[in-house]
């Protein structure tokens, strides 16, 4: 049986339901939060989520739901400079 990376590793794992939702879990931190633009730490990169409209609908120790209408995520090594 094969241990997924999230479980193992402790990986970040994004769970998107369209453009409209995602869960985020096994996260570190909010880094930036507004309208447009949620920046999240992880434990090896960035997760940066852009939008509109964008809202962070609950957060815990361990997962958080971002609603909106999404329209990119990307992940950014730490480290790197975001454009």
């Amino acid at each position: 049986m094969e241990v997924p990376g999230d479980v193992l590793y402790g990986d970040v794992l994004v769970k998107l339901s369209g453009n409209r939702e995602a869960i985020i879990e096994n996260y570190k931190g909010i880094l930036l939060y507004t309208e447009e633009e949620i920046a999240i730490a992880c434990k090896k990169f960035t997760l940066r989520i852009c939008g509109s409209d964008l809202h962070i609908q609950y957060f815990s120790g361990s997962d958080m739901k971002v609603i909106g209408t999404i329209a990119t995520i990307t992940y950014i090594s730490n480290g790197e400079l975001c454009c």
